[in-house]
């Protein structure tokens, strides 16, 4: 019987994480600096941010030149985001002059930039959290020196709101992070502002286990 109980709760932990084993996405990252360092531009990273009114986020990087940038922003499919948008710069060496109207209040100084507005691309739904993105921006370039360079975005109006900024392309997924799926999972939902469901979906979780609990203790 012992046995029989084993296999049953392995078998149980495997099928929970049936979707895991199929994510393919970009490795999650939830900041609340106004100033965030991206390590590298080759791993598949995703930012989960909430933007305030009147704030500016800013990502650095030290590039290279020829190296290739991918960058991108998604606006999670939220009711009341659906006309959201935000404006993304990318400032530099050697990236032409830019119209001053055009930046933030806030931005580097003595560098070029590359203005990145809004503007309406493929919808992205991600397979293991289920959840759907409003797609926009998304930058394919290579750079033109080696330097630091800097990734602003920000809402013209002054709007606050909610995005998703994403950077390189190779995912990269060690065997500790099979831990943290569930969490990152959880996180997701809870930025798509999931929370009551997700106490009431773990309740029924819970009730279920303690079902299964008591059947094995009474067989």
């Amino acid at each position: 019987m012992k046995i029989n109980r084993s296999l049953i709760l392995t078998t149980l932990i495997l099928v929970l994480l049936i979707p895991v084993s199929s994510a393919s996405a970009h490795y999650p990252l939830w900041s609340d600096e106004d100033i965030t360092a991206i390590d590298n531009l080759t791993t598949s990273f995703a930012y989960y941010r909430d933007l305030p009114a009147e704030k500016i986020h800013i990502y650095t990087f030290e590039g290279k030149q020829g190296q290739n940038l991918h960058a991108g922003i998604n606006i999670p499919a939220i009711k009341g985001l659906e006309d959201y948008s935000v404006t993304m710069a990318l400032f530099g060496p050697d990236l032409p002059e830019a119209d001053h109207d055009q930046l933030p209040p806030e931005h580097p100084e003595d560098l070029g930039a590359l203005i990145f507005t809004s503007e309406i691309t493929s919808d992205f739904f991600e397979s293991f959290t289920q959840t759907l993105y409003w797609g926009r921006q998304s930058i394919e370039l290579r750079l033109p020196a080696d330097g630091e360079y800097y990734l602003v975005i920000w809402q013209p109006e002054g709007t606050k709101g909610k995005y998703v900024f994403d950077s390189g392309r190779t995912e990269m997924f060690g065997f500790g992070d099979l831990f943290l799926f569930p969490v990152w999972w959880i996180r997701v939902h809870f930025f798509f502002g999931h929370g009551a469901y997700l106490l009431l979906g773990a309740a029924i979780i819970f009730g279920i286990i303690l079902y299964f609990i008591k059947r094995w203790k009474t067989a």
